[in-house]
Parts: structure tokens; sequence; C-alpha cells
């Protein structure tokens, strides 16, 4: 028995070729997010080992290895701020085996080594946002000033006596610092480290008067040993691992609702799958909710900061804005 088709008209033909074309387009993708991952990850961090952006992603690493079920291999690619880190994901293949976790140095040091091509809305995707850590107002166990309002006042009053530790030119304590001078009108010497770890240790010494640090690892050793004071963290509420330490928000009239510090960020090539991208951001999110991953987390000061890829992106672009406007005004330049 002989059976004819129906015939149809050339416009639905050429629909019906456009929605096979399409199907065919998307299947790739979906098999390969279904599949993913099914090999190693390499997680590229763009610091040294043992710094605050090693210490919180090893932690929460392991665990999204293990949701995973695959291993995850941190190579460290410290140097130029972040950008070595950034340079090497964005020449990586987009199939989610090369990630990066990034701090909030990508919004700056585009600008401060004037590599535009490492703009953070376009060099790269987003997996997902991890956590915050707030800066803390550090100062010398000497200074006479028992809270942050009492010590700008005694800046702003000698700014030739008072010297400021920090991390390097352009780093975002530098940074966070002198946004808040903008905002009070202060003034005073900035002496800038290799680092955080050379300017805690001379502020312990005495030999600079106060510093914003970023390492709660680092900073609470001092802190215990009364070795250096904290007066404020630059967070917009307190933080749990200091829980007695006042925001700069709630305790200085000139800063009601600042909040600044650092974050840190899950980041693949652009062009990676939304799927494979959404699927990592889930593992990380999930990571966080562990119970051992969130106790490390308490003590560092990282709190997550509860944001899906969407609002993600959209924070990344506005800090980029906030921070790289903020080193053009104030013409800082990598050394």
């Amino acid at each position: 028995m002989r059976t004819t088709l129906p015939r149809i008209s050339r416009k639905q033909a050429a629909a019906l070729a456009l929605a096979l074309a399409a199907f065919a387009a998307a299947m790739p993708g979906a098999q390969a997010a279904d599949a993913y991952p099914n090999k190693p990850i390499t997680l590229l961090i763009g610091f040294a080992p043992g710094g605050p952006t090693d210490a919180i992603g090893r932690v929460l690493f392991k665990r999204v290895s293990e949701i995973l079920d695959v291993p995850i291999i941190i190579e460290n690619r410290p140097g130029a701020g972040g950008n070595i880190g950034t340079q090497e994901l964005i020449r990586a293949k987009p199939d989610g085996y090369t990630l990066m976790y990034g701090t909030s140095s990508v919004t700056t040091a585009p600008a401060l080594f004037n590599r535009d091509d490492l703009d953070p809305t376009k060099a790269f995707a987003v997996a997902g946002c991890s956590v915050s850590v707030p800066l803390i107002l550090l100062v010398s166990r000497t200074e006479a000033a028992a809270n942050a309002e009492d010590f700008y006042k005694a800046v702003k009053a000698n700014p030739a006596k008072y010297f400021q530790g920090s991390s390097g030119n352009g780093s975002i304590d530098h940074l966070v610092s002198m946004d808040i001078a903008g905002r009070l009108d202060l003034k005073f010497q900035h002496v800038p480290y290799k680092g955080n770890g050379p300017a805690l240790s001379d502020l312990a010494g005495g030999n600079v008067n106060f510093m914003y640090s970023g390492s709660f690892n680092s900073a609470l050793p001092f802190i215990k040993a009364g070795k250096v004071k904290p007066l404020a963290v630059t967070s917009g509420h307190r933080s749990q691992a200091l829980p007695d330490v006042p925001s700069l928000s709630e305790s200085v009239a000139g800063l009601r609702g600042f909040d600044a510090g650092t974050w840190q960020i899950l980041a693949a090539p652009r062009g990676t799958p939304p799927a494979v991208l959404a699927k990592l951001n889930d593992a990380m999110q999930a990571a966080m909710k562990d119970a051992k991953v969130k106790e490390s987390l308490d003590f560092q000061g990282a709190e997550p900061m509860n944001m899906d890829q969407k609002q993600c992106s959209a924070y990344i672009g506005q800090e980029y804005t906030r921070w790289s406007g903020t080193i053009k005004r104030l013409g800082l330049k990598s050394e």
C-alpha cells in the first residue's frame, strides 16, 4: 500500500528546518552539561598559597570536589594583582574544566595595570559569587582612641602624626582607606607594603599607626595577643568572627550605610555552556552550607553573598565601575 505524505508550503518547510537546526544546536550543550564533569577540573587561584583567597578556596573546593565527584586540582598563579590567573583563564577552552577562583581584584587590577582587555564584565563568564570578607580597622596598641569615631577625629586633628600601612598601592585595603578618607576629609601618610603580612607586623611593632586588614587568619592572632586593637569592620554589619567589634556604619556618623571589603567568585572562560556554569554554582552554594565548611568560613570572617548568577554579574559590574573610577581619580598605577 502506498502512502502519500501531506505536502507543506515553502514557508512551513523553512520554519521546520529552523526548528530542527535549533534543536540540533542545543543538543551538544545539553549533552555536555548532563555528562559534566567526567574528568579532573583545574582551579586557578591568582595569589600565593597560604593567603586568604587560597585558604578559603581550598576549604570550599575540597567540598565542591566531593559534591561533583571529580578531583579539583588547585594551581596558584600569583602575580600582577591576580591578572596572571585571569590571563590564563581567558585562554582556556570553555568546557568547564579550567576555572578560576577570583577576588575583588578582578575589578581593580585591570585599571591598575591598564588592561582593558581584562574588564571583568567582558573577559570571562561568571559561575557565581561565593563569600565576602570585610576589612578590619586595626590600630596600634598604644593608640588612645577607644572607638573608630574618636580615632578618625584624632587623625583629622593631627594628620602629620598618622601613618597608615597597606598591602600595596591599589590594593583593596588602600582603595577602601582612600574612599573613607574622602568621605571624612582625612589626611595621613600612606605606607604601602608588599602584602598584608608585612604591614601587620609593622603595625604590631609600632612603625605605623593603623591599617585595614582583609586577612582574618593573619589578624586574629595579633588581636588575641593584644598586639593590635580592632576598632571596626568595614562591612555594613558586624562580622561573626569579631562579634564585639562594631561596623563603621554603626559607629561613625559620617559613614552610615558604608559597606566595602573583599569578595570571591568562581569564573570560567567566556563561552562556557550556561548549564555547566549553573551546575558549578549549585555545587559551590551547596558546599558553603556544609557544617565543616561553614565553620571554617566563619572563622575567616567570610560570609555567603547569597546572590544568584545574574545578581552576581551585576554586582561585579558595579564594583568595577566603583573601584576603577577611584583608581583613575587617584592616579594610581601598578608598581
